[in-house]
């Protein structure tokens, strides 16, 4: 990210969006960022509701940090994508409650991950800022910018980075009007086809970040369910999105709201450059 942007971060007054700030706050003492805390407020919302909800997110964030505090009138999401324009990194908590994370595998996430501009983080829980990282890789161009935010965070941080790419051998008729995979015989094709995708996407970011500790894992099964049982034990997962538009949640894609929903650490969504 670019430390002259600052690390935006949506509060709510949830326990979600304090985990946000301390994630945010952490991540821009490292980085030498100034820290953004924002709180959209709705047009009847007391003003001692807003300032409760900030002074408790300040509190959060610590000190030591370039960081503002303020309210933005309006619907959250407008201000969050907003906000995005100018900041190196949006982040946001996650959970069942709040207004920022009314519903995360719905039209809130969806709309504020495919629609911001920067990189976004979706923080789940206190999670450990120690641990490999991992990235999903589909083969595609739009994977790119993932896998050089990859790259750049695992050598910034100095960890190890776990490329996943998940395969399936394709579905065929069965003639009863279901389908089922492919003869068996050709499973070791399909494999080492799903080999060659994953070290061939890797091969240009090897180069450029030759300090970087990349290992592949290579998972059989829908990429939804796959890549998110590898986020186990992880510090942040990151995945790729087409890009953004009306059709958000088409865009964001199944194995990033998979991931928004159920990862087990917090995850980065990089949007392709349009």
């Amino acid at each position: 990210m670019d430390v002259r942007r600052p690390v935006v971060v949506g509060v709510d007054g949830s326990e979600s969006s304090g985990a946000a700030v301390r994630w945010g706050a952490r991540h821009a003492r490292e980085v030498g960022a100034p820290l953004r805390l924002i709180y959209a407020a709705g047009t009847a919302e007391p003003v001692a509701v807003s300032e409760r909800v900030l002074n408790a997110a300040v509190m959060e964030a610590g000190s030591g940090l370039d960081f503002s505090a303020y309210e933005v009138p309006g619907d959250a999401v407008a201000a969050l994508v907003g906000a995005s324009r100018e900041a190196g990194l949006l982040v946001l908590g996650e959970s069942e409650r709040g207004r920022f994370a009314a519903a995360l595998t719905g039209s809130v996430a969806v709309r504020v991950v495919a629609d911001a501009v920067c990189p976004v983080i979706v923080v789940r829980g206190d999670s450990d800022p120690v641990g490999p990282l991992v990235v999903a890789v589909d083969g595609s161009r739009s994977n790119e910018p993932a896998l050089a935010y990859a790259f750049r965070e695992a050598e910034r941080r100095e960890c190890a980075l776990f490329a996943v790419h998940a395969w399936q051998q394709p579905l065929v008729p069965t003639g009863a009007g279901t389908l089922a995979s492919a003869a068996a015989d050709g499973w070791e094709e399909w494999a080492a086809a799903a080999k060659r995708l994953l070290s061939d996407a890797l091969v240009p970011w090897r180069s450029a970040f030759p300090t970087v500790a990349a290992y592949e894992r290579l998972v059989e099964g829908p990429a939804e369910s796959a890549v998110t049982h590898e986020t186990s034990g992880a510090a942040l997962v990151i995945v790729g999105s087409r890009g953004r538009g009306q059709l958000a949640g088409l865009l964001l894609g199944s194995t990033s709201q998979a991931l928004i929903r159920d990862s087990g650490c917090p995850v980065a969504v990089i949007r392709a450059v349009d």
